[in-house]
Order: C-alpha cells, then structure tokens, then sequence
C-alpha cells in the first residue's frame, strides 16, 4: 500500500526530471529541453523539473502518464519478513486513492551521462492513501488479520533515489533501460486507520489502531525495507515503459 504511494510519487519527479532533458519534437511542448553537453545540466533539470510537475498532474497519455492528483492504484502489495518485529507480514491494498503528489518538490538532481546513473532528491508536505485492504500475518509481535477500508498518511517525506540505466541496440536505435535502483525515505510521521481486523471485532480493532499508532516508528522500520524495494521496482517499470517508445538520444540532445 505505502510502498506503491511512495512509488508514484518518486515515478513523478523521475519523469520530471528525465522528460526535462528530452527534445520538444518527442515529448509534448510544454516539455522544455537541457543540452546533454551543458556545463550546468543538473541546475537545467532541477529547473525544468520543477516546471513541469504541476503540469502532468492530470496525466498525458502520450508519455504513458496516468492521472496523479488523485492517482489511483489498482493493486498493491508489501510482504515483510518479520525478524525481530515478529513473523512475516502480507498486506495488499485495492483501488486505493493517492492524494498529495501536486505538492511534490523536486530538491535535488544529480545525472552522470558517463556513469549512466541518475540521484534525485523529493519532498513531499503529506501524502495520504485510502482504498479497500486485507491483511494477514505478524507486526510488532501481535497476530494482525482482517479486511476493510484503510487509511494511510506520512507527513514531511523525504525521498531519495538513484538509478542506473544501461543501453539497448535494436530497431530504431538505442534505448535505455532501468538496469538497477536504489531507494530510501524517512518521514516525520506515519500515522494509519484500519477496519475489520480481527473479523470485525471494534474493540480489538480499535485496540490495534492505537498500538500501531503509538508505535509508528517500529511499525514502519519493519516495513521500510519492503517499501523500499517495491518502489524500486516500480520505477524500473513505469520508466521502462517510457524509454521503451524513445530512443536514448533523443532524451540527452548534444545541441
């Protein structure tokens, strides 16, 4: 659920940040371009970066964007193996709605043409995710289970990343392909509201809602590293997705 959230908003400003430095006769025209040989490229992709995020909030299907203020997210899923915290943990979320990527702020960008390897840094103020869930496992040494409407919030998130891409040589030229990821986070708060745990008892339920509140910090260090991971790989795919239809150097003009 949480990992899928955090990945959208990082496949944001990443397409922020790459479609910046794309030529104009590819991507749509309000896509402004950075010369591949410019001496300040990062400042040219921070800047432009910025631009264009509240300008693909309502998805642009010829970049294979969807909607992002709400996104909506068919399914998503986070498994933990448990360790200290207790036994493993399986949560899916379904048709869950995602509001707070608008307010996305692209700090930092960092692109080694030579090294094939990109850094970004992002803030986001709040992001919030509600939708159906079931849940089974483990978490903080409590048996947790049920099915039921969730909702989810992380305030001041801070998220940074880096990627590798190597080149593929087929029809139409070369193109780039996400080969490897490298994502973290931390958040000031983390705060949830789940219904029907345990076959709906209220009691327990609520019980469950306040231990995982008050333990926030422990609860979301056992699920950091699976958040982490499946919002690596759904950047590798959304920007795949993407420089599969573009050739390589069409995104990083010598001009």
């Amino acid at each position: 659920m949480s990992s899928t959230t955090l990945g959208v908003s990082f496949v944001l400003v990443l397409l922020a940040a790459v479609a910046a430095a794309a030529p104009r006769k590819t991507l749509p025209s309000y896509v402004k371009t950075c010369s591949s040989s410019d001496p300040k490229l990062n400042e040219c992709a921070l800047k432009h970066g910025r631009e264009i995020i509240p300008r693909i909030m309502k998805g642009d299907p010829s970049i294979r964007l969807p909607v992002l203020e709400p996104m909506i997210l068919d399914k998503a899923e986070i498994r933990t193996a448990g360790g200290a915290n207790g036994g493993g943990l399986h949560l899916t979320c379904y048709k869950c709605n995602v509001h707070g990527l608008s307010k996305a702020k692209l700090n930092d960008i960092k692109i080694d043409l030579k090294k094939k390897h990109l850094d970004l840094k992002v803030f986001l103020p709040s992001l919030s995710v509600t939708g159906k869930y079931d849940v089974n496992g483990r978490l903080l040494l409590f048996p947790v289970y049920g099915k039921g409407q969730a909702n989810l919030t992380l305030n001041d998130l801070d998220v940074t990343a880096g990627l590798d891409w190597k080149l593929v040589k087929r029809k139409g030229g070369e193109f780039a392909h996400v080969a490897s990821e490298q994502v973290d986070f931390t958040t000031s708060k983390f705060s949830l509201s789940l219904t029907g745990l345990f076959n709906g008892d209220k009691a327990l339920n609520d019980n469950m809602n306040a231990i995982l509140n008050e333990s926030w910090r422990e609860v979301l260090n056992d699920l950091k590293p699976s958040i982490s991971d499946t919002v690596g790989q759904i950047i590798r795919f959304t920007l795949n997705n993407i420089f599969d239809v573009i050739p390589y150097d069409q995104f990083f003009p010598d001009k």
